[in-house]
């Protein structure tokens, strides 16, 4: 009850903090119709992906329906659970990653997706593995193979994974991030290069080719200093989100991605169990979901929409950057949250064995 309390308390100092009513973004325009449209409390991530999401979502939804949406940010699984389970829900919308929704939904705690007021032309371009019944798709990033274009040539650049651990054919350094995210996926595509087969995967297998690499890479405590590294030309490739490139790109630092194998992480818009203003909450949806709102902030955050459609708004330099981009989704796949939820602590038991040998 306590914890209850204190999420209580974290929320209204952040719904404060950048709350919205839609007479201050309209400036008075809403009219008396619009005066009765009700609230909406948006919980999301923050910093400069929930500024976009604000600027080119949620502002736009709520001058256009009415609706007073508030806005908060800063949660993370455990959190987010007690506050469902106590009943004391205080958001209406929550921006989750793919394995908290797998982990809520199994748990009963999300709100089913009325997918009937989903506009048709919203639908038709969503993969069908993503309209799930309890969250709806909004963007993804994807981990990526990157390399510095002034030590590797793009024509001789590694395409595989297996290349990337071949130091012989590709003598260089490599960079990852190490304990928070070791890179057993791409150790394991190292060994067999079919997506389709990746998953379930011999953690052991997977953590026996990382160690294989020996010094030839460098481990980083985050993603930050892995773009840094290859960007300085300390590393030669790179294990890294994509979203750490396109800043790069834009900076004219010598970088470019391969977008074979690479591996894309979906986050979804899910409405808690319990929520006050479920109503609005599908009337956001509707909005939202619209190719051309989708494909907003694409450019200001990196990330791809999930929804293929939206590519049709997003300039072609930009989303070549992006994972879903017709020309590269096929290169790769998304990563299966059942697996990897179920896995987590292994993995983390893993590295730490392969740290201290």
């Amino acid at each position: 009850m306590l914890q209850a309390r204190q999420i209580s308390v974290r929320l209204r100092l952040g719904l404060t903090a950048v709350s919205l009513s839609a007479a201050l973004v309209t400036g008075g325009v809403a009219n008396a119709q619009n005066k009765n449209a009700g609230e909406l409390v948006v919980l999301s991530l923050g910093g400069s992906y929930q500024d976009a999401q604000s600027k080119e979502w949620f502002k736009p939804f709520a001058e256009q329906s009415g609706v007073k949406v508030s806005e908060a940010s800063g949660y993370n699984f455990a959190k987010l659970k007690v506050m469902i389970e106590s009943g004391n829900v205080e958001a209406d919308v929550v921006d989750i990653s793919a394995d908290t929704m797998t982990s809520l939904a199994d748990a009963g705690l999300l709100e089913k997706i009325d997918w009937s007021k989903i506009p048709a032309e919203c639908q038709a371009g969503i993969p069908a593995d993503m309209k799930k019944d309890y969250a709806f798709p909004i963007i993804q990033w994807a981990m990526v193979m990157a390399y510095n274009t002034s030590k590797i040539p793009p024509d001789k650049a590694p395409k595989t994974w297996a290349d990337f651990w071949n130091v012989t054919a590709f003598p260089g350094k490599r960079a990852s991030i190490g304990a928070t995210r070791p890179p057993v996926e791409q150790a394991t595509l190292a060994i067999n290069g079919d997506l389709a087969k990746l998953y379930p995967f011999d953690l052991n297998a997977a953590f026996d080719k990382i160690k294989t690499l020996g010094s030839a890479m460098i481990f980083a405590d985050g993603y930050a200093q892995v773009a840094q590294y290859l960007a300085d030309g300390e590393a030669d490739m790179a294990i890294i989100p994509n979203g750490r490139i396109g800043p790069l790109v834009a900076a004219g630092r010598p970088v470019a991605i391969n977008w074979n194998q690479h591996l894309t992480f979906p986050n979804f818009f899910a409405i808690p169990k319990g929520a006050p203003h479920k109503d609005n909450a599908m009337k956001f949806l509707g909005y939202v979901c619209q190719p051309e709102v989708l494909a907003r902030i694409a450019a200001p955050t990196n990330y791809g929409p999930i929804n293929v459609d939206a590519y049709k708004f997003i300039p072609a330099d930009v989303a070549k950057l992006l994972p879903g981009n017709p020309e590269t989704v096929d290169l790769g796949r998304p990563i299966d949250t059942v697996f990897l939820s179920k896995v987590r602590p292994d993995i983390a038991k893993g590295w730490a064995r392969m740290a201290v040998r």
